[in-house]
């Protein structure tokens, strides 16, 4: 008695047939769960969308669903809710565009699926030359070594779709050849080595190699800065201070001289010193030589008194001009 998942039977390829799952189990799947890519001719990613789509039949027991026909007495009521359910899953996994090319009304799965199949592997040999020249002359410029690597990978895939692979080794060689000259010294280190590094170690090692050429970039340059920054910022500093010291020098030596050069009543500011912002003596706002109180200029700074002979002259009438 064959077991509840295997069958007694094998498929042509050797593989034993799977009892596919219950339509009420398979029809409250999320397909975009089990199948994250989404089929799109701009980005030629049929490889790896058969992959994950292959592996998610295999899953639940549907490849027989699009490997070829069911005979029309095999197409019971569960096998029209499983197949349409199919449909319905590649539908949803694929691009608007994709989409606009293979729509057919009311096809079956088996249908659908070759016509997705032949979309992306019709003219085979033009598109293997195409692509195998891209591949060939593809340079990483100013790539990132992630984003080279990445489109080198998608290429070969590509190649391998169209029934051309590429050997490990050619990936390799042809990867090293592509390098951004600042690489060239890797070259000899990844090509010589015994036994003889595969796409994903030769990958892994010229990632680390640009991580760690990128730190010594930014050490580099923050070394530099550095240094730019001490050079310029000490003679400037020495060279502020001392103006600064002689800038506060010079106003307290102005003071010291206003201070003492006044005396007596008029307090007249001393010979050679002028008033400065910095002069905070209220009692000498005027120039030197001039005394508000008396209206005269002096011709040097010092108290004016006015002789009491001249004064009395002055103010007291002569007897010969009395009447």
């Amino acid at each position: 008695m064959a077991s509840p998942v295997h069958s007694s039977s094998s498929d042509d390829d050797g593989e034993p047939l799977l009892h596919p799952a219950p339509a009420t189990v398979v029809q409250t799947l999320c397909i975009r769960s089990h199948v994250p890519v989404v089929l799109d001719l701009a980005e030629s990613n049929y490889s790896q969308w058969r992959s994950v789509f292959d592996s998610t039949l295999g899953k639940f027991g549907l490849t027989a669903h699009v490997t070829s026909p069911a005979p029309i007495a095999h197409r019971n009521a569960e096998w029209v809710m499983l197949d349409h359910t199919m449909v319905n899953w590649i539908y949803n996994t694929m691009s608007k565009t994709v989409f606009d090319i293979v729509y057919q009304p009311h096809a079956s799965a088996f249908s659908i699926w070759s016509d997705v199949e032949g979309l992306f592997r019709d003219n085979e040999l033009q598109r293997a030359v195409l692509l195998e020249a891209e591949f060939r002359n593809l340079q990483q410029g100013d790539m990132s070594m992630m984003d080279y690597t990445t489109k080198l990978k998608k290429l070969a895939d590509n190649l391998r779709d169209v029934g051309q692979p590429v050997p490990e080794s050619s990936q390799v060689l042809n990867m090293l050849r592509g390098l951004n000259p600042k690489y060239r010294y890797i070259k000899p280190i990844v090509a010589s080595r015994s036994p003889p590094h595969t796409f994903r170690t030769a990958r892994s090692f010229l990632l680390l190699e640009e991580l760690n050429a990128d730190n010594d970039a930014k050490m580099d340059a923050g070394q530099a800065l550095f240094a730019g920054h001490s050079a310029g910022t000490s003679p400037s500093n020495s060279s502020v201070g001392n103006d600064s010291g002689g800038s506060r020098s010079k106003p307290q030596n102005q003071k010291r001289r206003g201070k003492g050069g006044g005396s007596g009543a008029g307090g007249s500011v001393s010979s050679g010193s002028r008033p400065t912002g910095n002069n905070s003596n209220p009692q000498l706002p005027w120039a030197a030589g001039y005394n508000p109180w008396t209206g005269l200029v002096q011709a040097w700074p010092m108290p004016f008194r006015a002789p009491a002979l001249v004064f009395w002259a002055l103010v007291r009438p002569s007897k010969s001009s009395r009447p």
